[in-house]
């Protein structure tokens, strides 16, 4: 088995029997980035076989490159970050001083247990950026693994809320408006619970699955 799929099973062993309140503990953090052009608004139709280009069925997209804006941000059970906006390539002493040291550590000193999880960006894995974390618990997180965190689908939220900005000072004042006037009840409605899949094949790679599920109505469920 690749190192890194049984590294990737070991992280789902070890967090197998975790209750709601043990995940309530971690305080997840993502980057996305949102451009003026998105699928967000795509429609879906049902065709007949061959009637893949009738017009009637299909609908022009800008597919080239388009401007946009990178985002951060965080989530917890009870709480969450400002929306950090960013611009350029993001560098380890960027991460640092524009995120960990404005925001993650004064946040962490208010959530006495709390686990601190982030990506495995170069920036994230930097020297510098454990240093500055080296008084935080941190979650580990494995490397080439689907993305498991829930605020994944806080980005769906506010790309699907977004509409369509002509600007990117309007695409960024929008996203903003979104973030604040989120109700809380979104986030703390998002479960992320790890089951066993197969309790026979104890040295599958497919042991486990992780999926997301919207506590407010339990037909959705959303796994990566």
């Amino acid at each position: 088995m690749p190192t890194h799929r049984r590294l990737g099973l070991e992280w789902c062993r070890a967090r197998g029997k975790w209750t709601t309140a043990e995940w309530n503990h971690v305080v997840f953090s993502d980057e996305s980035t949102f451009n003026l052009a998105s699928d967000y608004n795509r429609v879906l139709v049902w065709r007949a076989h061959g009637e893949r280009l009738n017009p009637t069925f299909a609908v022009q997209r800008h597919i080239a490159p388009t401007a946009g804006v990178m985002v951060w941000g965080v989530i917890a059970y009870n709480t969450r970050s400002p929306l950090v906006f960013f611009r350029g390539t993001m560098t380890a002493q960027r991460y640092v001083h524009e995120i960990l040291q404005p925001h993650v550590l004064p946040l962490m000193q208010r959530l006495p247990g709390a686990i601190f999880q982030q990506g495995n960006a170069r920036y994230h894995t930097a020297r510098v950026s454990h240093d500055c974390l080296r008084t935080v618990t941190t979650f580990p997180w494995t490397a080439r693994s689907p993305d498991l965190s829930p605020i994944k689908h806080i980005w769906d939220h506010l790309g699907r809320q977004v509409g369509h900005p002509t600007s990117l000072n309007e695409l960024e004042a929008r996203l903003q408006q979104i973030w604040n006037e989120m109700s809380h009840d979104i986030i703390q409605n998002l479960k992320l619970i790890l089951t066993k899949k197969n309790k026979e094949t104890e040295d599958s790679p497919e042991l486990f699955s992780i999926s997301v599920q919207v506590q407010a109505d339990p037909q959705k469920q959303m796994k990566y």
